[in-house]
């Protein structure tokens, strides 16, 4: 669960700025149909739902995606901590538990906490329908799917599959006709689905500000673009008679506006100015908002393309954890993870010998016979002999290298030492570490020697 935290937390942190974008874009397009406004919307509930999106040349997201843009990594380097095995010396035991325990133990603390929290807001939720549902057992009948309700201020729609619509009792006939065509409006578009996933959304991000900023925006943008549609489909001119009908709810009350299932009508005061206020807008304010919209959706949608050559993550990955000592666990750790290996092998865990001179590593794998058989011949050992090479490069003090092949029954160890990699290559293979420029060579090498 700590992993699928982090996995939220960086996904939300990346739609934060599809967020921020959106909302600058809202300012430029103040004069466009607030469809567009809504529209754009969906884009941030792309980001704010799915781990993954398109690469394009054209992208308005950053191209650094931040520390979490991998935060499974964060818990698999705690990992090498502590699948340490017995070889290690006994004076690396406390700094092991110190590194390891702290990210472990935070990072399960605020799984829980977003549970929690993800379950409270959905458990209101339903609490709130299931009060406003007795409240509403009073309700009449007048129409398909239409009831009228006594005590009630403040029309909404309840429902997801056959939803209903309720509205007040006593309204005059114009004023009801205003406000039934508006909300049957809200049910054509479907946007009660669009609200109720879109709180569902909320309930899963509810730690990110600026979601909840993206949520009431969206709902605003949402009444208002309803209510361009209500005036853009009648003939004549309604609009006073329309604004109206919203001022005589003004001083009605929310129906449990934290409920998505039953959401009223809110910002009756900015409805009524944006509809006195409106005008059809020019054909080419409608072409230039779609097509600044389109923009900035595409952009939005998709990832930049990396500029950096295709393996540069390993080769960063790699060169971040360069170090001088065998019992630097941590820098260790990361690269042995790193390293790639031959098909149905799985890496378990390693094992560091600091005691005594010449220092270290087993990296200890798990594998089945007839893979453990296959890589007895020697002739099959190219992809441990790179790996091998690379530790040497990086981990200045390690003289000597096993990695353990363990099919349950019969292990089998292959061992390489430091003086084997420097004749390999005919100088001190700690040199390819020195540069990025050199080492990028070296995993280059490697790479098409693999291929070939």
């Amino acid at each position: 669960m700590s992993e699928l935290f982090l996995t939220i937390l960086g996904m939300s942190i990346k739609a934060s700025y599809a967020i921020l974008f959106v909302i600058l874009i809202r300012v430029f397009l103040k004069k466009a149909p607030k469809a567009i406004s809504y529209a754009l919307w969906g884009v941030v509930a792309f980001r704010l739902i799915f781990p993954f999106s398109i690469k394009s040349t054209f992208s308005l997201m950053p191209r650094s995606s931040g520390v979490l843009s991998s935060p499974g990594d964060i818990l698999h380097q705690q990992d090498f901590l502590i699948n340490i095995g017995t070889g290690a010396s006994d004076s690396l035991a406390p700094a092991v538990g110190a590194s390891a325990d702290p990210l472990q133990v935070y990072a399960g603390i605020g799984a829980y906490i977003w549970v929690s929290g993800m379950i409270a807001l959905i458990v209101y939720s339903l609490v709130s329908v299931f009060i406003l549902k007795r409240h509403l057992k009073n309700a009449r009948l007048t129409g398909d799917n239409i009831y009228e309700a006594p005590h009630l201020k403040t029309p909404f729609v309840l429902g997801l599959i056959r939803p209903r619509i309720y509205l007040p009792a006593g309204l005059g006939a114009t004023e009801r006709s205003y406000i039934l065509l508006h909300e049957k409006t809200h049910i054509r578009r479907k946007d009660h689905i669009v609200k109720i996933a879109a709180f569902i959304v909320l309930s899963i991000h509810w730690f990110n500000p600026l979601v909840w900023v993206a949520f009431i925006l969206m709902s605003t943008d949402m009444e208002l673009s309803c209510d361009e549609r209500v005036l853009k489909e009648v003939d004549e001119d309604i609009k006073k008679p329309y604004a109206r009908s919203l001022l005589s709810l003004a001083a009605g009350k929310h129906i449990l506006g934290g409920s998505p299932i039953a959401f009223g009508e809110g910002n009756v005061r900015g409805r009524i100015k944006n509809v006195m206020n409106y005008r059809k807008p020019a054909f080419w304010v409608i072409v230039v908002a779609v097509a600044a919209a389109i923009l900035v959706g595409v952009g939005l949608f998709a990832d930049p393309i990396s500029n950096e050559p295709e393996d540069n993550g390993i080769i960063s990955e790699l060169l971040k954890n360069k170090t001088e000592y065998v019992g630097n666990s941590s820098k260790v750790g990361g690269i042995i993870y790193s390293l790639p290996y031959p098909e149905n092998i799985a890496y378990d865990s390693f094992e560091l010998f600091t005691d005594n001179e010449p220092y270290g590593i087993a990296v200890n794998l798990k594998t089945d016979t007839k893979t453990m058989e296959l890589y007895r011949d020697k002739a099959n050992q190219l992809r441990f002999e790179n790996n091998a090479v690379i530790m040497f490069s990086l981990i200045g003090n390690v003289e000597f290298i096993n990695f353990n092949l363990d099919d349950g029954s019969d292990p089998y160890s292959l061992q390489y030492t430091r003086e084997w990699a420097n004749q390999l290559f005919g100088k001190d293979v700690r040199s390819f570490a020195e540069s990025r420029e050199e080492f990028s060579k070296l995993i280059n090498g490697i790479q098409t020697a693999d291929k070939n």
